[in-house]
């Protein structure tokens, strides 16, 4: 979950969905116990916590690839779980845990998981579903019959696949007032349901948190306890995830680092946000020990029975049968060429990475105190290339007329409408955001970025998919795929 504190930057908005797609998920094993090993240097932990020493080759990479950002100042601290086929690698802590007082951070720390969170909110659902209680293909007025739907019909899958078209209260300038106080939850339902939906049901894919916020009240409704009691009882405790719960901006917690913004100058203060605001869309905490610990019982086939699991990691689908790269809480897109199932969080002050490589069985958690770049995705692609190698496609060469899918393209995006404009530039397609938010991005923001060929009428850029289709002259229709969203654009 994202929860911007001002309104969103649209040119970095729309930069991270051309350049990769958003979010990452995955699993982990693991039974080692603690390890004394490690450092505390200028810059905070150094590597504290524990180290296979059959990997020591690996672990000192994985160090070097975390502390490189800490030693340029920008990220404060890190914690790391590297688990490969079902043998613990790495649990290490790095950086600071609290900089005003110089705290390093411990192998076993505990960070705000934003997004994250989403996943397990969608197996609790599954959960209930294989107990009776809730019918996933179910209208959500079933459950929620006070929510207008604006003449839409919507399925609770549809909610947890990102696909029912209600616009997300995170990137509504009305809801901002509330993140920093605590209102009644009907205040945010209010505001989700008067807003227009960005698109019909099932036409399109956006990233929501107004959807997991709305499944996280079907799971109290169907269940008859609290998110949070649900959570900890039934997957928290179940699993021995002691490091884990749902986080709280007053209650002392002990083992949790401080978060940290970055500003103009630098690093700062992380800003504030109540915990009841990002719910079951964002509000859990955790340590990298214990998400690997989750990963691996749920990919390890301990938490759900076959058929849910095979829900949880199916792609949804639009309403024309095009599969999306999405699941139920989890994206299904290849990391670095190989078969993933991932999925990442980003909350005031916090960002974090949790991936699964299928065919690899490879689990990497990375959780960074700082939400900004170069933020835990990056870091988690530099492990796996370490540990299991690139396997990338390469680019393909195209040789007809590049002229074809030129053109400005348009369609509903995350925060209002979006624009791209497709130009030849020599043999190379390019793709320029010119508007996101329904706000046209000033010349001067604008950056062109160079497309790859992929086959047939697909270019891709890292993780987001263009496919161009229809047209004599021209294309018209420009299908945007960032794993996180998929909007089909009409060209203007």
């Amino acid at each position: 979950m994202q929860l911007p504190k001002s309104p969103p930057t649209v040119l970095s908005t729309q930069r991270l969905a051309i350049l990769a797609s958003a979010a990452s998920l995955a699993l982990g094993a693991c039974g080692a116990q603690p390890d004394a090993g490690g450092s505390v240097g200028e810059f905070g932990a150094e590597g504290v916590g524990y180290a296979n020493p059959d990997h020591a080759g690996h672990v000192a990479a994985i160090d070097d690839i975390v502390m490189a950002p800490i030693r340029e100042g920008l990220i404060a601290g890190a914690s790391v779980a590297v688990v490969h086929g079902g043998e613990p690698v790495a649990f290490r802590g790095y950086g600071w845990a609290n900089l005003q007082l110089e705290v390093p951070t411990p192998e076993d720390a505990i960070y705000e998981i934003g997004s994250v969170t989403k996943q397990f909110t969608s197996v609790g659902l599954l959960q209930a579903q294989a107990e009776g209680l809730v019918d996933l293909d179910a209208d959500m007025s079933t459950y929620l019959p006070d929510f207008p739907t604006q003449g839409n019909s919507i399925t609770v899958r549809e909610l947890l696949d990102h696909t029912s078209g209600i616009r997300g209260y995170t990137e509504m300038a009305a809801a901002r007032p509330y993140f920093v106080r605590r209102v009644p939850r009907d205040t945010l339902v209010a505001l989700m349901g008067e807003h227009p939906f960005d698109f019909p049901t099932g036409e399109h894919e956006i990233y929501n948190n107004s959807a997991y916020y709305l499944a996280g009240m079907i799971l109290e409704e169907v269940t008859g306890t609290t998110y949070e009691d649900y959570v900890e009882q039934r997957i928290f405790a179940e699993l021995g995830m002691d490091r884990s719960h749902y986080c709280s901006e007053t209650e002392i917690q002990k083992g949790k680092v401080d978060g940290y913004d970055v500003g103009e100058n630098g690093l700062g203060n992380k800003g504030f946000i109540v915990h009841n605001v990002p719910y079951a869309a964002g509000s859990l905490c955790s340590s990298a020990r214990d998400l690997a610990t989750w990963l691996g019982a749920l990919h390890g086939g301990e938490v759900l029975d076959d058929g849910a699991y095979a829900q949880l990691i199916e792609p949804g689908d639009l309403n024309d049968g095009t599969k999306i790269r999405y699941g139920l809480g989890l994206a299904t897109s290849d990391i670095l060429g190989h078969r993933a199932l991932h999925h990442g969080g980003g909350i005031n002050g916090f960002l974090t990475e949790s991936l699964y490589l299928v065919d690899q069985d490879l689990t990497v958690v990375v959780l960074v105190n700082t939400a900004g770049p170069p933020g835990p995705t990056a870091l988690a692609e530099q492990i796996v290339e370490m540990m299991v190698g690139d396997a990338t496609p390469e680019p393909m060469a195209f040789d007809g007329d590049l002229a074809w899918f030129e053109g400005t393209y348009s369609g509903p995006a995350r925060g209002g409408r979006a624009a791209l404009r497709i130009a030849a530039d020599g043999d190379v397609l390019t793709a320029t955001a010119v508007m996101m938010g329904d706000q046209d991005i000033p010349e001067e923001g604008q950056e062109a970025d160079t497309l790859d060929y992929h086959g047939g009428t697909t270019f891709g850029d890292g993780g987001a998919r263009l496919t161009f289709e229809g047209g004599d002259a021209n294309a018209s229709t420009l299908r945007w795929d960032v794993v996180s969203g998929y909007t089909v654009m009409s060209r203007r």
